[in-house]
């Protein structure tokens, strides 16, 4: 994502993905089987910021405006350890700046947002425990550490305290937004087929009374 020369539509795949499952999502819905529905629709999207930059890139806040009305968003600040605390925080009021002067919507986690977070599949020993993190030449960086990243406030807040508010808003906003506009569209596909079916009669009418005419 965003490593192409043009960037412009990078956020149709992930749109696209998200409307197929709230597609699937109404089409069973409106099928016999509703009891045993299975709901595949995307409750959150966690959308990694790179920490080089100097707040959101033009990328980010087109992707973000595009999605915010079609899923639950949380930026994180990705590879954290690269950043000194000073510029985490600095970085995390830019990106919340940002966030405001686009207008960009963030029902939940809105307090906490954005996370920044460090992610390693090495297992380091540190004291007699054995943690995941990343070996530096200056120290260990243990990404379940609350003061060295935001990992653990993160996966709390999904896993934990937020679900259930994510999947509401999803269920509650976002799919019934595209639900209504599923019925719209089929309201207004009937009226056409309707009124075709109306001028097909008419014309099958006025050829009957030529004919007649004609015989006469």
């Amino acid at each position: 994502f965003g490593d192409a020369l043009n960037c412009e539509e990078n956020w149709k795949s992930v749109e696209r993905y998200v409307d197929e499952q709230f597609n699937q999502y109404f089409q069973d819905e409106s099928g016999l089987n509703r009891k045993n529905i299975q709901d595949h629709r995307v409750h959150c999207c966690i959308y990694f910021i790179p920490p080089f930059g100097h707040g959101l890139r033009q990328l980010d806040v087109e992707f973000l405006k595009r999605l915010q009305n079609k899923v639950n968003i949380v930026p994180v600040i990705a590879k954290a350890d690269t950043l000194t605390p000073a510029e985490v925080k600095k970085l995390k009021s830019k990106i919340l700046s940002d966030i405001e002067e686009h207008k960009i919507k963030d029902q939940a986690l809105k307090a906490s947002i954005p996370f920044a977070v460090i992610g390693s599949n090495c297992v380091i020993e540190v004291a007699g425990k054995k943690v995941r993190g990343r070996q530096y030449p200056w120290g260990i960086v243990e990404v379940e550490n609350a003061a060295h990243c935001d990992f653990v406030k993160l996966r709390t807040m999904l896993i934990s305290t937020h679900m259930q508010d994510l999947k509401e808003v999803t269920q509650d906003v976002h799919y019934e937004t595209f639900r209504a506009r599923c019925i719209s569209q089929m309201h207004v596909a009937l009226k056409e087929r309707n009124k075709l079916k109306r001028d097909s009669m008419t014309n099958l009418d006025q050829i009957d009374k030529k004919d007649a005419r004609h015989v006469e």
